[in-house]
């Protein structure tokens, strides 16, 4: 009896194997950062920490600009998040280590650093996977959470399914915020630029 035990479990086993994500593959590192350059929007993600997801849900809207830091392998990012009602920009420089890239964002007298990497995804997307380290109160809080952006907002709902992979490969939950993509805060600089043009 334990031999036919085994035999089925070794069975249900391969079969299981067969049928989970090849993780290794879907949470590769992005190796080639000019891939992340350019304009971004904020299209689905997920957290461990129900207070951040809470967070996370309350972003109506947001996107970001990744532009390279001359003579080195470090971004700029400028974003703007539209929650509340109201549009919030800012800018932040990256610090790179190896894979492992840092931003640190400060919001009043405290600073919310985040420290993750890109990984392999689709055409026009960017995953971005990270641990948030805070200081609320004078009391330190820890979090993973993991984004999905897209260049313009669309996504094919295969992509989206690899993206629920590389999630669950990386133990999140199923639980998923998806912002509004269409309905962005609009880009201050890039009305400038439009205003510049027109003069001349």
């Amino acid at each position: 009896m334990s031999v036919q035990l085994c035999l089925a479990l070794l069975a249900l086993s391969s079969l299981t194997a067969a049928s989970d994500p090849d993780c290794d593959e879907l949470t590769k590192p992005l190796e080639d950062r000019s891939k992340i350059h350019g304009k971004w929007i904020f299209h689905v993600g997920t957290s461990d920490s129900e207070e951040q997801l809470k967070a996370m849900k309350s972003i109506y809207s947001s996107w970001m600009e990744l532009s390279p830091l001359p003579g080195s392998d470090e971004f700029s990012l400028r974003y703007g998040d539209k929650y509340d009602g109201k549009c919030y920009y800012g800018t932040v420089n990256s610090t790179t280590s190896g894979n492992s890239v840092k931003v640190t964002f400060y919001f009043n007298s405290s600073a919310c650093e985040h420290v993750g990497k890109h990984l392999v995804t689709c055409p026009d997307c960017a995953v971005w996977t990270d641990e948030t380290t805070s200081e609320v109160n004078g009391e330190t809080k820890r979090s993973k959470s993991i984004y999905l952006f897209t260049r313009t907002g669309k996504l094919d709902p295969s992509h989206l399914e690899d993206f629920k992979k590389q999630a669950e490969c990386l133990d999140f939950s199923s639980e998923f915020h998806y912002p509004e993509t269409t309905n962005l805060c609009p880009d201050e600089q890039e009305a400038a630029a439009d205003v510049k043009t027109e003069e001349q």
